[in-house]
């Protein structure tokens, strides 16, 4: 609805800017082909399925490269890039769990 999704967080690869059972809501009309480094977005991953992840950086021929806030979290190399049209939206808020 209005391009809007919220999604539960069930891992800990983004802890602990999102610790697990944290909601975030994302909104697809937020996206662009100018991602930048930071942006924290919802990822349909071709190995790993959907996944929430920040955006490390952007190559010189377009590609995203993922990584997760948890040491314990796949590696960026692991992932491998992606391209912008595997981002389904990019985050607007969070609410951790108390």
């Amino acid at each position: 609805m209005f391009g809007l999704s919220i999604n539960k967080i069930r891992g800990d690869s983004m802890s602990p800017l999102l610790p697990k059972n944290s909601y975030v809501m994302f909104h697809r009309f937020y996206l662009s082909k100018h991602f930048k480094p930071g942006d924290v977005v919802k990822v349909l991953h071709p190995k790993f399925g959907l996944i929430v992840k920040k955006i490390g950086s952007v190559d010189r021929y377009g590609f995203i490269w993922l990584r997760g806030e948890n040491p314990s979290s796949v590696s960026t190399i692991d992932m491998g890039p992606v391209r912008s049209s595997r981002i389904k939206g990019k985050v607007l808020f969070w609410i951790t769990p108390s």
